[in-house]
Parts: structure tokens; sequence; C-alpha cells
């Protein structure tokens, strides 16, 4: 698990946020929904080729760049695409899944209009840079763009705070904007006022002794969490026997459940979590309810994380 994109130096995000309502903006696509990706993508003049990408594909592309002189991003990963920034051009996989095509295509971009990029020839993206494990920071700059882009800068906070807070408004807002379950969750949980955070699982697997082990992929807090929870390390796996793994769906989705958790000074505040399951992930969505609990007693059923 690494640190999440918006860990990026603030300066950086205040660019990339300029460039991305700038692309908006050329596009007319503020308040048009689900987000018009390829008309954004057209206006900035880059084409998107639906293109096959084998190992022999990647090897021309870095026998091409090392004779200009130029470096090539890779990664040791799926391939879903690659960028040509001189020719604007985005080789997208198609059997890319579906849901991660408008976040691919914007990551692309970002790869495109972000000015300082263009120093590199070509920029390979793959499973892992749309995950939590690659640290690469052109690839957060990208991510963060894509994240700008789709969610149309504050527009989805401010749908948020017309929804009940949980796992339904995430996904209404999933198909408002017609993003991923994934890239929704994220950013509501990042631009939520409340004090929450969305931990994202491996499904689990079975182990003789923990029982189902979930690993941890990545963790996005708000910004209220992060003050008063910094504290904490999130563990690189839980068991379904314990703690938010008891959480975790057998079926598609839990109910609402307490539990509760300490704050940095030793304070034990009542959480309320729950939980999405998708064919790739899991979901647990977790957020303060502002109530301490008395500290010589804690109720059989609540689940005690720390």
């Amino acid at each position: 698990m690494v640190a999440d994109d918006s860990s990026l130096p603030i300066e950086d995000l205040e660019e990339i946020a300029r460039i991305a309502r700038r692309a908006l903006n050329d596009a007319d696509a503020i308040g048009v929904f689900p987000t018009p990706v390829d008309r954004i993508m057209e206006a900035a003049k880059i084409q998107v080729v639906p293109l096959a990408i084998d190992e022999g594909y990647l090897a021309r592309l870095r026998r091409q760049a090392e004779a200009a002189g130029k470096a090539l991003l890779s990664a040791i990963s799926k391939v879903w695409g690659v960028l040509d920034p001189k020719a604007r051009v985005a080789f997208i996989d198609p059997e890319t899944p579906k849901a991660k095509l408008p976040f691919l295509k914007l990551h692309e971009g970002g790869h495109a209009l972000l000015p300082w990029q263009s120093l590199f020839g070509h920029v390979e993206d793959c499973r892992k840079t749309l995950s939590p494990e690659i640290k690469d920071e052109f690839e957060q700059q990208a991510n963060v763009f894509a994240s700008d882009v789709l969610f149309q800068m504050g527009s989805l906070r401010r749908d948020a705070g017309d929804l009940s807070f949980g796992i339904p408004a995430i996904l209404s807002l999933a198909k408002r904007y017609g993003a991923s379950i994934y890239a929704t969750a994220r950013r509501y949980a990042q631009n939520s006022d409340r004090t929450c955070a969305v931990i994202f699982l491996d499904p689990p697997a079975i182990h003789a002794e923990l029982g189902g082990v979930a690993m941890v992929r990545r963790v996005a807090t708000s910004s209220s969490f992060d003050a008063r929870f910094s504290h904490l390390v999130w563990p690189s796996w839980i068991s379904t026997r314990e703690g938010l793994g008891r959480l975790i769906p057998l079926a598609k989705m839990t109910r609402p459940r307490d539990f509760s958790m300490a704050d940095a000074n030793s304070d034990r505040f009542e959480f309320v979590g729950e939980a999405f399951r998708t064919t790739h992930h899991i979901m647990i969505l977790i957020s303060c309810l502002e109530t301490t609990v008395p500290k010589i007693f804690v109720p059989d059923r609540q689940l005690v994380l720390f």
C-alpha cells in the first residue's frame, strides 16, 4: 500500500487543477453528465486508438525511445494504455474493462496535457498504474488530473452534499459521472466534510490459521480524518475474523454497523462502517459519529479496530 495521489505537494495539485479546469472549459463539459470524456479528449486534440498492446509492440517502442535518447515509463503488469505525446495519440487496449475506460482515457490525457511531462517519449500505463501500488510521481499526477476532470472539480462534492452519506451515494454518483465505483469512492472520501475513510481490499483468500485474509490495496481519507487519526498505521492485510474484517460482505453489501476507534489522544470514538463487494475488490466506508465511548466499557457487539 502506498501514499494516495492526494499526497502530492499542494503546488502540484493546484497546477494540475488549473490545467484540468481548462480542459473542461475547452470542451464545454462542465455540468454535462455523464462527464463527456470523448469530447474532452477531442477538444484537447488527443486521438484515442484501440490497439492490442503486447510485449512485441512495447519492445519496439522502447527501442525507438532509446534511439531518441528519451525515457520510457513502464511497469511489470498488464499494460492497458500507451501515450505518444508527440503525435498526441493514446493507444488503449480494447480489452480494458469498460468501467476503467473513462478514467484511463483521462489519465492518458493528463500525460499529454501536463506540460512538464513532455520530456518522456512514451508513457505506458498498466494495471499497477491505476491501482494503489504505483509510486511514480508522473503517474500520480496523471491520476489527479483524471480525477479532477472526470468529477468536474468540486462538482461531485456539491452533489454528494445532497445525498445521505454512505455507499448508496457512491453508487449513485458513479452512475451520474460515468465513473468506476473505485474512482468515485476515492474522490467521495477525500472530498467529504466528514471524518471518514474508504478502505479498498482484495477479495479474501483462505488462510489455514487466520481464516479469510484480505490484502489492503489503498486507503483514501478525508482531511478531517487525517487531522484526527494521523497516528494510524494501516495494516497490509486484515482478517475476516476481527476488526474491520467482520464488515466484509458474504454477498454484495453489508448494512451499516457500529464500531469504535481511538484517536491520537487515546479517546475512543463511535464509528459506523459499511462495505460493498465488486468483482475485483471490496470497499469499506467508515465514518466517525463524533461520540466518545466510555473507556471502562466497550459493548460486546462493537468492532474494535485499534
